[in-house]
């Protein structure tokens, strides 16, 4: 979701480390496994632009990691499809067309409107909670940076209830490839629109009302399509 409205050239942008999760010595998670979910978070949460040019020297001197469990990293995301390996220049973070983007949709559609289905059988007062004052922060953030976390934090929020693993992590990669995308997301001239799709959402989470939750999911995941694709390149 972003302020951008010119549609993305083929070129690289510069070099330029993206915001990123702190790494923490102390997890018993190692720190090759944290970087990985660092980087793909900040994809997942629109935090890294499509065309950007990514080096493990950059991302090392963020995470104040070596440069080794990056280059790990990095590479996994290039077998993942996400990034495209340059010789000598670090990984380019590649582009979404308009006909790959609405492909991924409609099975984000499917997919997250299980998730939010099956999430009705944990979902709690704190959680509807939790969801209503997401919602509320996000119709006042001025940024599409802001924004596009808040908007992370709205959906998997819903999506972890589920207690699904490997369809939460099938959610995930999906996110992954198109959240950069939403860069291109005219965040200014709709966020009361989205406000109102959550809204939406929300209300059917409370009502435990299982067709209706997989029927905002889908209108919210298209509505936000429809504004993103026409920004893509063909």
């Amino acid at each position: 979701m972003s302020e951008v409205n010119r549609r993305p050239g083929p070129g690289r942008q510069q070099s330029q480390a993206p915001e990123l999760d702190a790494i923490d010595a102390t997890l018993a998670e190692t720190v090759e496994r944290q970087v990985y979910r660092s980087i793909r978070q900040a994809m997942m949460s629109g935090r890294v632009a499509p065309g950007t040019s990514l080096t493990s020297r950059s991302l090392a001197q963020v995470l104040r990691v070596s440069a080794q469990p990056v280059r790990d990293a990095l590479k996994r995301l290039e077998a993942d499809g996400v990034l495209e390996g340059r010789p000598q220049s670090g990984f380019l973070l590649r582009h979404v067309s308009q006909q790959e983007y609405r492909h991924i949709i409609e099975i984000r559609q499917r997919l997250e409107g299980l998730a939010a289905r099956v999430a009705l059988g944990s979902m709690d007062t704190d959680t509807l909670g939790k969801l209503e004052r997401i919602n509320e922060r996000m119709s006042r953030l001025e940024t599409a940076k802001e924004a596009l976390a808040e908007n992370y934090r709205f959906h998997f929020t819903i999506y972890r209830m589920a207690d699904r693993p490997a369809l939460l992590t099938l959610i995930e990669n999906l996110w992954v490839r198109m959240g950069p995308a939403l860069h291109h997301h005219p965040y200014k001239i709709s966020s009361e629109e989205t406000m109102e799709r959550h809204n939406q959402i929300i209300h059917a989470l409370k009502k435990r009302d299982a067709n209706a939750v997989e029927i905002a999911i889908a209108e919210d995941l298209g509505a936000a399509a429809n504004l993103v694709v026409p920004r893509l390149p063909q």
